[in-house]
C-alpha cells in the first residue's frame, strides 16, 4: 500500500436507518462503476454487522478489519479481497474473528488512514446504522457523500438527522479549539440535541451572542458539505416526490443543498438478487432496478452508461460527457 493519500472518488452511501437497502446500493454501485471500467474498492465499515460480502457471493471472507485490529502480522494489502469480478476489490469488516460495532477511535483512524491511501478510482464505502461518531466520520471523508432513504416518514426523518449529524460534525470539528462549543453541535445523538442549536439558523443565532467570529467557520462548513439523495423502494410518483420534500426540508433548516441522484424502484428482481447472492446489476442488468442505478451511475460519473446481458455475458456501452472530471 502506498504512504501517498490516494486520489479516489470516496463514494460513502448513508442514511442513519437500519434495512433501508444502503449494502444493496453499495454493491450495485461499485459492480456498475467496475463494469465501467473503473478500478473500484468497496469497503464495509458497517463492523457490528458486517455482511456486505453475501452480496457479492462470499461466504466466508478470508481476512477482513477485525483481524487487522486483532491478528498481528495482517498486512494492509491481505483485506483487498478478489470478487470474481474485473475491476472490483472488496474490503470486509468482518474476517475469522467476531464483529463489534464499538470499535475505538484509534482503530477508526486506522481504517481512514487505510481507506485514503487506497489507490484506485472510485472507493465506495458502505455505512453503519445511526449517526455516531463512527459513522459519520466515514461518511465526512467521502467526495461525494450518498445519502440513502425510503420513501416512509421514519426512515425519512432518520436521513434529515442523519444529514444534520453529519454537518454538525463538521462544524464541532471547526470548533476544535472551544470544547464547549464542540458540545453544543454534538448531534450524534438526536434524542440529546441541543435544541437551541437544532438548525444552522438558531446555531447562529446563538453564536452572535457567544462566539460571533465563528459564524464564518459554519458558514464555510455548509458551503463545502454537499450531499447526494437516492430514495430506494420507491413503488409510486409520490414516493419519488419524497426525495423533492426531503431536499426541500434539508434546504430549509440546514441551508445546504442536496443534489437528487435518483431513486431504485420496489422490485422483486431485488430482493431474488439478495437471496441468490448475486448483484442485481449482474443478475439482469436490463431489469427495471438496473437501469435506475445505471442512471445514478451515469450521473455520479458524468457518462452515459447502458449494460445489457447476452448469452450470459454482460456488453457495457459508456460515452463520457465533456467536462467530466472523471478517468474515461
Amino acid at each position: 500500500m502506498s504512504t501517498l493519500t490516494s486520489t479516489a472518488k470516496i463514494i460513502a452511501v448513508g442514511g442513519g436507518k437500519g434495512g433501508i437497502g444502503k449494502s444493496i446500493v453499495s454493491v450495485n454501485l461499485a459492480v456498475g462503476m467496475a463494469l465501467a471500467g473503473h478500478n473500484v474498492v468497496l469497503v464495509d465499515t458497517d463492523f457490528g454487522a458486517s455482511n456486505l460480502h453475501a452480496l457479492l457471493g462470499i461466504n466466508n471472507p478470508k481476512c477482513g478489519f477485525q483481524d487487522f485490529f486483532s491478528t498481528e502480522g495482517v498486512s494492509p494489502e491481505k483485506l483487498l479481497l478478489n470478487t470474481g469480478i474485473d475491476n472490483l476489490k472488496f474490503v470486509s469488516g468482518a474476517g475469522d474473528n467476531p464483529g463489534s460495532a464499538n470499535i475505538s477511535q484509534d482503530c477508526i483512524q486506522i481504517v481512514i488512514d487505510f481507506i485514503k491511501n487506497l489507490q484506485a478510482d472510485v472507493i465506495v464505502l458502505d455505512m453503519g446504522p445511526g449517526t455516531n461518531f463512527n459513522v459519520i466520520d466515514f461518511f465526512n471523508m467521502s467526495n461525494p457523500g450518498i445519502v440513502l432513504s425510503t420513501p416512509e416518514m421514519t426512515s425519512v426523518m432518520k436521513t434529515f438527522s442523519f444529514i444534520r449529524a453529519s454537518l454538525f460534525r463538521s462544524i464541532n470539528q471547526q470548533f476544535s479549539d472551544n470544547p464547549e462549543l464542540q458540545k453544543m453541535v454534538d448531534h450524534s445523538n438526536p434524542m440529546q440535541a441541543d435544541m437551541e442549536t437544532y438548525t444552522v439558523s438558531l446555531l447562529k443565532k446563538k453564536l452572535a451572542e457567544i462566539a460571533p467570529e465563528k459564524i464564518a467557520d459554519v458558514d464555510r462548513a455548509v458551503k463545502n458539505f454537499n450531499p447526494s439523495l437516492i430514495i430506494n423502494r420507491a413503488r409510486n410518483r409520490k414516493d419519488i416526490h419524497v426525495g423533492d420534500n426531503l431536499i426541500r426540508l434539508v434546504k430549509k433548516y440546514l441551508n445546504v443543498q442536496v443534489k437528487y441522484l435518483g431513486y431504485i424502484i420496489e422490485s422483486d428482481r431485488v430482493r431474488d438478487s439478495v437471496d441468490e447472492m448475486i448483484p442485481f446489476l449482474i443478475k439482469d442488468p436490463q431489469s427495471k432496478p438496473s437501469e435506475n442505478i445505471q442512471r445514478i451511475i451515469s450521473s455520479l460519473t458524468q457518462t452515459d452508461l447502458h449494460l445489457v446481458k447476452q448469452d450470459g455475458n454482460i456488453f457495457v456501452s459508456k460515452q463520457v460527457r465533456l467536462g467530466s472530471g472523471w478517468n474515461a
